[in-house]
């Protein structure tokens, strides 16, 4: 486990060298700080930055002072509110984030719930962020607005199925490894009633019942419509092209 604080003032910077941290991590309320910034500018070490009450034109601000001073920075989208309610989720910023300053981007919680994070995750987030307690009934300000040692344990879990997933994409232009179950699930076209020979198939003489190639295709059942038939069919019969004229 990596050790690492959100200081807030230039003494907690130096106290953290002495520590020997190896990141900072900035809350929403010090992004328009730049003298404390500036103070871990200048120990080069990396700053995750919260952006929870900031606009795009305060952050681009700051990534232009981060850049100016070469130190390696990431982005987290946050609302600040605790606990954060759907709706205030902003889920759709960490794409325009990715998009806008091209760095590593995550997602900083405070809903009390993993499916804020797994969400986040599935939609690009590469860092995320959230509180933990034991209890959330124990007293204190974020009790509320955390997860619990259960709760997290459940997140990591999803995450790193998430993760999998991303890595493992489907090229849905090849189905070869589904031609064993097509041919099971697929259906085939058969008659849904006696049928006598001659009689001119309609819509409502047609089902489909599975597995396919015992029939005529049941994507093709327009073609059949109106064609004769020449012998007798009974109920749930297959249809093929040999029954027709």
């Amino acid at each position: 486990m990596n050790f690492f604080v959100s200081p807030f003032d230039n003494l907690a910077v130096d106290w953290l060298e002495e520590i020997g941290v190896n990141q900072y991590k900035i809350g929403s309320g010090e992004v328009n700080n730049l003298l404390i910034l500036e103070k871990i500018a200048r120990t080069k070490k990396p700053i995750i930055l919260s952006s929870g009450m900031s606009s795009f034109s305060e952050l681009d601000a700051t990534v232009a002072f981060l850049e100016s001073k070469k130190v390696s920075y990431s982005i987290l989208q946050c609302t600040t509110s605790y606990p954060t309610q759907p709706e205030q989720f902003g889920l759709n910023v960490i794409q325009e984030l990715k998009n806008r300053y091209k760095v590593k981007i995550g997602y900083s919680d405070h809903s009390a719930k993993i499916e804020t994070c797994i969400a986040a995750v599935a939609l690009g987030a590469e860092i995320v962020e959230f509180h933990v307690v034991f209890d959330r009934r124990q007293f204190g300000p974020d009790s509320g607005s955390s997860l619990t040692i259960d709760e997290t344990k459940d997140l990591v879990k999803a995450i790193r199925n998430i993760e999998k997933a991303i890595d493992s994409p489907i090229d849905k232009s090849n189905n070869d490894q589904f031609i064993g179950l097509k041919s099971i699930f697929e259906k085939s076209l058969a008659v849904n009633k006696n049928l006598q020979q001659g009689h001119l198939l309609t819509f409502e003489d047609l089902e489909a019942k599975k597995p396919k190639g015992f029939g005529i295709a049941a994507s093709k059942f327009q073609e059949i419509i109106g064609k004769k038939l020449n012998k007798n069919l009974n109920q749930w019969d297959f249809l093929t092209e040999n029954d027709l004229v």
